[in-house]
């Protein structure tokens, strides 16, 4: 999971001595932080098991010769990846740290903050607890002692009759990255209005009308690119169970607490109007309520499934799967002043998924779309008429 936050050359200014002190302050805050996130100083042992070894993190200290405005909204995502350490963004983890981190200082007197942190260990809202609590001790070394809830197996075991969960060690899949790129669109506050307003519905949330846009638009250029023809596909969404289980988890629980819930697999181009997508997002979620999500934890279902066959995740819908997952409920940007002020903007490393959304909150209140798709479906989508009469593709011009 590889976080970036951007920081204006006025922020790191107010602190004395500038990046130098900021480097100290930093990286000894960050020893204190992994005291408490012990895993994430660990080393991964037969790619399933973390071993707390104390074996550390790892920080990277680079000079990028460019204005921090040209990295941060260039439209290729490759150039926004210089704030990351070569090869370490959506890794396994095998051949580096579990907690790899890097500040990056940019001619114009700016910096970039990035971390890759370990998926196995937990998820967004586990990394979001860690940054958290990372920021605290940096602006105060008598902050609270952060108290992290390990949840480990106690509420998602390991399934029995699996077998060890041992597995070789499976690279990305360098041609399906290749051919993937990645853009990214703003959604102002405004242009969230009018999209709820054009749905026609009570209470759309913002989230809710986002995906159903995104993934519509998304649809419906793979089927320009098919000669017309539709192709069968089928919206999969993430969600943090830890308010549903029960008793109920507290917000520092730190693990993958994750199911996954799933839109029809629409046959035909009738199907995705807006008002029927928020319907069928708003029913399958409602199902999650319905269920025991331990018992029947859908994404739990479909990794053991792929782990016991070889083959890839959500094989057996035989349709296009477009998978999307939210964190605005995280305020990433709010919650990570490290003593120089709050990020004036986040995001995340390019990921050689297909068929992908990331929506992450801006600053301003406004939701930025990450979107990956094959290079050709890509081409069709950034120029969608109706994508476009909402979101503002992110470019040089800042």
């Amino acid at each position: 999971m590889p976080f970036v936050f951007f920081y204006s050359k006025n922020q790191v200014n107010a602190i004395p001595n500038g990046p130098k002190q900021i480097l100290n302050l930093l990286t000894d805050s960050l020893s204190k932080a992994l005291s408490h996130y012990c895993p994430w100083a660990g080393s991964l042992k037969d790619n399933a098991t973390i071993e707390c070894d104390d074996h550390g993190a790892e920080f990277l200290e680079v000079q990028i010769n460019s204005p921090m405005d040209k990295v941060a909204n260039h439209p290729n995502s490759n150039v926004n990846d210089l704030t990351f350490p070569q090869g370490v963004p959506w890794a396994n983890g095998v051949d580096r740290a579990l907690t790899v981190a890097q500040l990056s200082h940019f001619e114009c007197g700016g910096i970039a903050l990035s971390v890759c942190m370990s998926h196995k260990i937990g998820d967004g809202s586990s990394v979001h607890c860690f940054l958290r609590d990372w920021a605290s001790l940096t602006r105060s070394s008598n902050t609270i002692r952060p108290s992290p809830y390990f949840v480990e197996d106690s509420i998602l075991a390991s399934p029995t009759g699996a077998g060890p969960l041992v597995c070789p060690v499976r690279r990305l899949n360098a041609e399906t990255s290749a051919h993937c790129v990645q853009r990214r669109f703003i959604f102002s506050r405004t242009k969230l209005s009018a999209l709820k307003s054009l749905i026609g519905m009570q209470n759309v949330t913002s989230n809710e009308a986002m995906s159903a846009l995104v993934y519509k638009c998304a649809a419906f250029s793979a089927t320009m690119l098919n000669s017309g023809s539709f192709k069968r596909s089928q919206l999969v969404q993430f969600f943090d169970l830890r308010q549903m289980i029960s008793p109920q988890l507290p917000p520092n629980s730190i693990g993958n607490i994750l199911t996954v819930f799933s839109s029809p697999i629409y046959h035909n181009e009738e199907e995705l109007k807006l008002p029927k997508l928020v319907t069928d997002i708003r029913k399958s979620k409602h199902n999650l309520s319905t269920r025991n999500n331990v018992e029947e934890n859908e994404l739990a279902i479909e990794m053991l499934d792929a782990y016991r066959t070889g083959k890839s995740i959500f094989h057996k819908r035989e349709c296009d799967v477009y998978l999307s997952t939210s964190l605005r409920k995280f305020p990433l940007i709010q919650d990570l002043d490290f003593g120089f002020g709050k990020p004036i903007r986040a995001s995340l490393a390019k990921g050689p998924f297909n068929k992908a959304i990331l929506l992450m909150r801006t600053y301003d209140g406004g939701i930025e779309a990450s979107v990956n798709l094959n290079e050709d479906e890509m081409c069709v989508f950034e120029h969608d008429k109706q994508l476009l009469e909402f979101a503002t593709p992110i470019s040089q011009d800042f």
